[in-house]
């Protein structure tokens, strides 16, 4: 085993035992630099690709990746997507989690539409 599958086994790992892979976590001490950054989330991206794909999930159900998408793109964390959704960190992390996690939960188009347009807000207010 590769480096590489070791550590998509640990990302893993931490989704199904903590229900977050605290990728986006800040921390008082920077450990990872941008570059470490963008390497873990193409990872993550990877395990959730995979996930997706095995477990066959519709379309309806795919907008928790198109959550995760939409957080790597603008590098936004837990808090920030909780404050635009107007939900908990822990729901955040649930839909976040792998598909096959026990903590795992769907995320509705609803709740998806309303995070996009509160993203686009937020997008637009505060562009320079």
């Amino acid at each position: 085993m590769g480096y590489r599958e070791l550590l998509k086994n640990y990302i893993r790992h931490l989704e199904l035992v903590a229900g977050d892979n605290f990728i986006e976590q800040d921390t008082n001490e920077p450990v990872l630099g941008k570059r470490d950054l963008g390497e873990l989330r193409t990872l993550a991206a990877e395990i959730h690709r995979d996930a997706y794909r095995a477990a066959e999930v519709s379309r309806v159900e795919n907008y928790n990746y198109r959550l995760r998408v939409l957080m790597n793109r603008h590098a936004l964390s837990v808090d920030q997507v909780a404050d635009l959704t107007g939900v908990s960190r822990q729901q955040v992390r649930a839909w976040r989690t792998n598909p096959d996690s026990d903590r795992y939960a769907a995320m509705s188009e609803e709740v998806f539409s309303r995070f996009e347009s509160a993203l686009n807000e937020w997008l637009e207010t505060s562009s320079p």
